[in-house]
């Protein structure tokens, strides 16, 4: 059977953040103009069904000083924004609404037309079963993977919301990825990860497993020089970044793959 966690249900409303900030009615992109409307959009996303102080939305949109009179423009953005929402439920019945509740705005939208929050349910799904099925562990996750578009809310002005969220969603993707590549170890598929790890490990200099992942995969491949020479990556990154030495569990690995070299 088809599993259908991975995409919102048919002939509905679908809004996505994991990328672009996108909305898609029954799979056609519907634009949202304006850069204030666009972060509003995000900002409530990020906190659908709970409610978002005044304050805090007009910090969002308006950072440093805000001027004279921003509380009416913001009460402005949400107007025409509810507005659109409207427009968009009358098409698919997704019961989406902004709704004014003290002190702010609550966005109420159903979890599962939210590609993060579908995102998270895999992962979370996945995290249940690998131990008995890692195979269905990997297909989930891959599935998860799939949703990213590109770095999340990308062409969604900077702001405490969203910069905040940002942070929270990019390490769900890192941790999935790594999760993943730890499946795929287990399975036995250390060749096929290997470039996909190495361009992980530039991508993230300062995450120790990535490095020790492809540190596993390099020597499990026979290939222990080009293992060592990952440590050694992870030790200059470190001291350069952090002016830290990679982790004793680290030095583990790299001496144990030392030893079975000289073997």
């Amino acid at each position: 059977m088809e599993d259908r966690s991975s995409r919102p249900p048919a002939e509905t409303i679908s809004f996505d953040l994991l990328g672009p900030l996108e909305v898609r009615l029954n799979d056609t992109r519907s634009e949202v103009t304006g850069w204030k409307r666009r972060g509003l959009l995000a900002a409530l996303l990020l906190n659908h069904g709970r409610v978002v102080p005044t304050q805090d939305l007009i910090t969002e949109l308006w950072c440093g000083d805000p001027p004279a009179g921003t509380e009416n423009a913001l009460h402005a953005h949400a107007s025409r924004l509810r507005g659109i929402l409207r427009a968009w439920d009358r098409i698919t019945e997704s019961r989406v609404a902004l709704q004014t509740r003290r002190p702010g705005y609550a966005l109420l939208v159903p979890g599962d037309h939210i590609d993060a929050v579908r995102f998270e349910a895999l992962c979370k799904r996945a995290d249940h079963v690998k131990t008995a099925s890692p195979g269905q562990a990997v297909t989930l996750l891959r599935r998860a993977r799939s949703l990213w578009r590109g770095s999340a809310l990308q062409d969604v002005p900077h702001g405490p919301i969203r910069d905040q969220g940002v942070k929270r969603l990019e390490s769900g993707r890192r941790l999935m990825m790594m999760n993943l590549i730890e499946l795929n170890l287990g399975l036995g598929k250390h060749v096929e990860i290997i470039p996909e790890l190495e361009a992980l490990v530039l991508e993230n200099p300062l995450e120790e497993r990535l490095y020790s992942q492809l540190m596993e995969a390099l020597q499990r491949a026979g290939r222990a020089g080009d293992a060592l020479g990952v440590y050694q990556l992870a030790r200059v990154s470190l001291a350069e970044r952090t002016g830290l030495s990679p982790s004793p569990a680290l030095e583990r690995q790299m001496l144990r793959i030392l030893d079975r070299r000289a073997r």
